[in-house]
């Protein structure tokens, strides 16, 4: 691997057109009669960025994530080769990743791809619809005697990819097994909070029980997360094989992995037994693919120019790509928006941000939100007032809450201060204009753009990094998964939490709003966390990133409100 220059693309220079405007008031002398934005060292020439990238091979494609509740679509585009339609005949479907999956374990599932592939191959006891509406996956039936008591009563039919039934017994030890803090899946304080489960199932019965040692009344929908899939007894009995995606009989999905190449391809097969599709309350419409085959592809240009020739036929984009598609009668958009994107900071020891939340304010103050909202969007994207979209049940929507722009003061804070910026590609725009705007504060900012899936481990990292621009894909739909991102257990303990500070007035309040079963009663305790981390400055709201994906003939994929089910592609008669 060698380091790449990288020219930037027009977004980018407007990143940095955007920061100077937005710092046109903050400005030094520079000799007798010139004006200049200051920056540290005296120099004011724009700096190049650079990207590390593998050469002699395929580049890995900016992510563009759909949000989603349970899997992202900006690293999910899918060529249908229906009849008629693209590549091969016959009802196959080549679809693509932004970068390789980090694995095949559902458990230690991190990123979007992760998602998307965890989606296809194991199945989980509950799926979302409509409305936030939880319907049957693995499981019939459901009941919540209270906010720690549950029990499932599981469907008699289900059978792994190797033939052995999924009965309690085999439930209730992958369920075990994802809810071990040993295992440390990010998705666990999701569906469990800091609680411990006791899983007992009764095969006999039919039925697996849950007790949890605290209230957590999102358990339900935690049980719809990819990272709860239910792993098979082959699987469990070897993880490092089940990580590599080398145990055929490992996945309770309707997919089984047939065929894995490391950036050349993923190929995944219909299970001929399979028969456990979730009853959605509006039916699917055409058929499964026989055949998906998940590949990385290129930029989003890219992708935009092979769907407009049919190259592929579904795709979903985050920028300006989609105009490409204006009036165009043979493609049908569908927006959806789950993404929201926020300053997040590390404050653990050796960041400067640590114990300084006047230095993270600082940073908020440096930011223009409305410019920064249009250099990652296009234009396209709403300012938010919290770490979730404003569709998210319980929301605050008070931008009087919200640290004001204030580039004069943010100078006189962090004039010198080192700050280690590190950004997903998805967000280059908007990293770039972050980086210039803390450089015109007179920060001494390094900037690193990574891919998401390195990035993703970077951030989650103790070290390394001090700020990032959070691309938050809300896992399931809830203000609870947004938080969990800057409270409660940190990464490096089990949790979802980057900033590797509990923050425990908001945590707390979290914890109240999760032992009330009535969601409109939890409003009062989720505005509270909320305050808690806009008071503390651990997150600075943005922009909510809205993902358009079009679809040409030939092929249906299934949104659930902001959500969109990889799972759900078809080929429909044209």
């Amino acid at each position: 691997m060698r380091e790449v220059s990288i020219i930037l693309p027009i977004r980018a220079s407007k990143a940095k057109e955007q920061a100077r405007q937005a710092q046109h008031r903050h400005i030094a002398p520079h000799g007798a009669d010139r004006w200049r934005i200051r920056r540290p060292g005296g120099d004011d020439a724009p700096l190049p960025i650079r990207s590390t990238r593998p050469t002699g091979g395929p580049m890995p494609a900016p992510r563009h994530l759909a949000a989603t509740s349970l899997a992202a679509l900006a690293a999910l585009s899918l060529t249908a080769c229906a009849s008629g339609g693209a590549g091969s005949a016959g009802d196959s479907i080549n679809a693509t990743l932004g970068t390789d999956p980090g694995g095949f374990d559902p458990a230690l599932a991190r990123a979007a791809d992760d998602y998307v592939v965890d989606r296809m191959l194991f199945d989980t006891l509950l799926r979302k619809d409509d409305g936030n509406v939880l319907v049957g996956g693995l499981a019939t039936d459901w009941e919540a005697a209270s906010a720690s008591d549950y029990t499932f009563t599981i469907r008699d039919d289900a059978s792994c990819a190797d033939g052995t039934p999924i009965t309690p017994t085999v439930v209730a030890d992958s369920l075990t097994r994802f809810a071990d803090p040993v295992t440390a899946s990010t998705g666990r304080t999701l569906a469990l909070g800091g609680a411990s489960a006791e899983i007992t199932p009764d095969d006999a019965a039919g039925t697996v029980h849950v007790a949890l040692s605290e209230d957590w009344a999102d358990f339900l929908t935690g049980m719809t997360l990819p990272h709860s899939g239910i792993v098979c007894p082959a699987g469990l009995a070897d993880p490092e094989g089940l990580l590599a995606g080398t145990v055929p009989g490992a996945f309770s999905g309707p997919y089984a992995l047939t065929a894995s190449q490391p950036a050349v391809s993923y190929e995944m097969t219909l299970r001929d037994d399979y028969d456990a599709w979730p009853a959605f309350a509006d039916p699917l419409e055409g058929t499964p693919a026989t055949t998906v085959t998940f590949t990385p592809i290129a930029d989003p240009a890219t992708l935009a120019t092979q769907l407009l020739s049919r190259g592929v036929d579904v795709a979903s984009f985050s920028g300006e790509e989609v105009e490409r598609f204006d009036g165009d009668d043979a493609f049908t958009p569908t927006q959806v928006t789950g993404l929201t994107s926020y300053l997040l900071f590390n404050q653990r020891e050796g960041s400067p941000f640590a114990g300084r939340p006047d230095l993270r304010r600082a940073v908020a103050q440096a930011v223009d939100g409305v410019a920064l909202t249009d250099v990652l969007t296009d234009g396209r994207g709403e300012r938010i007032a919290s770490v979730s979209s404003d569709a998210v049940s319980c929301v605050s929507t008070d931008d009087g809450l919200l640290v004001p722009e204030d580039p004069e003061a943010a100078s006189a804070a962090l004039a010198g201060v080192p700050i280690r910026l590190v950004g997903t590609q998805l967000f280059g725009p908007g990293n770039e204009y972050i980086a210039e705007v803390l450089r015109a504060a007179g920060a001494d900012v390094s900037y690193d753009e990574l891919d998401n899936a390195n990035w993703s481990t970077t951030t989650g990292s103790p070290t390394g990094w001090d700020v990032t621009l959070q691309g938050d894909i809300n896992l399931m739909g809830t203000l609870t998964s947004s938080l969990l991102r800057v409270m409660g257990p940190s990464q490096e303990d089990g949790g979802r939490n980057k900033t590797g500070v509990v923050d425990d007035a908001g945590y707390a309040a979290l914890t109240e709003a999760m032992a009330v079963v009535d969601p409109e009663e939890r409003c009062g305790p989720m505005q509270a966390a909320q305050a808690s981390v806009l008071e503390t400055v651990s997150a600075a709201p943005l922009a909510a990133v809205p993902t358009t994906v079009v679809t040409a003939e030939g092929i249906s994929i299934r949104a659930f409100d902001d959500y969109i089910d990889p799972s759900t592609m078809r080929v429909v008669a044209e």
